[in-house]
């Protein structure tokens, strides 16, 4: 699947590029988004805290089966109360304990079980963030590109009407225009103008986004990306759905879950068993012969079966929240995968309607209106207005191209599933194999 989304994305996402003159950069859109998704998987904090957690997690399943500590209790024993001495009484021992609890039979490997439960679940969990990072630097990336090309577009535009002004100027110093049309150019201008101004602060913001996500300085320059391009077959919805249910991080921290819950019920039932006690001592005396002895004991814990009883009840509806969270899971990754291809959809449509008919109209429109401009058939605010209609509708396919980027993320984010290049186990660039 991900082979044939991101084929879209790359035949798409220049549905802009015949529109707008992107400026040149340094790598492809390609490489540069690659880099950037790989770094951020490997540099984002969130991720170093995840993959901490896993190692902490792989810590607590070697000791989580080691029988409890030993103890030793050094200690006197039937000292006289008056005139106290070791001496005097045949009963008087310096007295030397070892202790060893024994859990009872079955509990050492339900802890053991329910440690690695923990391990699953916290491997789970780094993989749900590294996909996520991925997704949110891929959108991060594609918001930048949408104002990359508009901004490309809008200074392509003030500089058509900056020389549109000085035209007009010349026409009118000759009396072939009117100062309206002066004005009118002049107007145009500034308004581009506080246009690219509003969209470089959106720029700067978004870039601060994109290189924090990647654990750089906020305001590391990012250079323009360079004009994207797209056509494609859609992956099924449906495969989708199913591939995400069966491998997406976030059904897996919930399967990782109920496992652990199991184990915590089995070691609950476990509890009616009694742990054992092994003793032994030493007791050393003055002027008598040193003494030993050895002696075991067991704990009740049928003394109060009301408790045991209520533990078990406690661990089975835990139990039962976990495996419904399974569900809930399931649930939430299929309406969120709807929702991501049906807008990947959108913009797949949307962008070869601006690429085949919009855009090809809107510029033969604006030829027509500049050429019936020049032999005085048309007044200047027409022509104006043709040229505004070609930039935006150009704008508006920057962002439909840009937007088939975003859905791939968004849909990488909803299933869980590596689509975008640069994510481990993407399969290099070309999403998933």
């Amino acid at each position: 699947m991900s082979r044939s989304v991101f084929a879209v994305l790359l035949v798409f996402l220049a549905a802009s590029g015949a529109a707008a003159q992107a400026l040149p950069a340094e790598t492809g859109w390609r490489e540069a988004l690659t880099a950037a998704v790989r770094r951020a998987t490997t540099q984002n904090p969130r991720v170093r805290e995840a993959e901490a957690r896993v190692e902490a997690a792989r810590h607590g399943v070697a000791h989580s089966s080691v029988l409890p500590d030993p103890e030793i209790e050094l200690g006197l024993k039937d000292v006289p109360v008056v005139q106290p001495s070791l001496s005097r009484s045949d009963f008087t021992m310096e007295m030397v304990t070892g202790r060893q609890r024994l859990p009872g039979r079955g509990k050492r490997s339900a802890q053991l079980a329910m440690a690695q439960a923990g391990v699953e679940g916290a491997a789970a969990m780094r993989s749900r963030e590294v996909v996520e990072i991925a997704a949110d630097t891929a959108d991060a990336f594609f918001q930048l590109a949408a104002m990359d090309s508009s901004l490309a577009i809008l200074e392509e535009s003030r500089q058509r009407l900056e020389d549109a002004a000085a035209s007009a100027t010349e026409r009118y110093k000759v009396g072939k225009a009117g100062q309206s049309d002066v004005l009118q150019a002049s107007l145009e201008k500034t308004s581009v103008e506080e246009q690219i101004s509003s969209l470089r602060a959106e720029r700067r913001a978004q870039a601060a986004r994109f290189n924090t996500l990647q654990n750089l300085p906020a305001d590391a320059p990012v250079p323009r990306i360079g004009s994207l391009s797209p056509e494609l077959e859609t992956p099924a919805a449906a495969d989708l759905v199913r591939r995400a249910a069966e491998r997406s991080p976030a059904v897996a921290a919930a399967a990782a879950e109920v496992h652990r819950a199991e184990q915590e019920l089995e070691l609950a039932r476990l509890e009616s068993r009694p742990d054992w006690m092994l003793m032994g001592y030493y007791g050393r005396r003055e002027r008598f012969e040193d003494l030993v002895g050895v002696s075991a004991s067991i704990s009740l814990p049928w003394a109060h079966r009301g408790r045991l009883e209520e533990r078990r009840a406690e661990k089975e509806a835990q139990l039962a929240a976990a495996r419904a969270s399974v569900e809930t899971a399931r649930n939430q990754i299929q309406g969120d995968v709807e929702t991501a291809y049906a807008d990947l959809q959108k913009n797949l449509e949307q962008s070869r309607l601006y690429r085949d008919s919009i855009l090809p109209q809107a510029e033969i429109n604006y030829r027509a209106a500049r050429e019936a401009y020049v032999v005085g058939k048309i007044d200047f605010l027409t022509l104006v207005r043709a040229a505004t209609n070609l930039d935006r509708y150009r704008q508006e396919a920057a962002i439909r191209a840009s937007g088939i980027g975003r859905a791939l993320a968004a849909l990488q984010k909803a299933s869980g599933l590596p689509l975008v290049p640069g994510t481990p186990g993407a399969g290099g660039s070309h999403g998933e194999k």
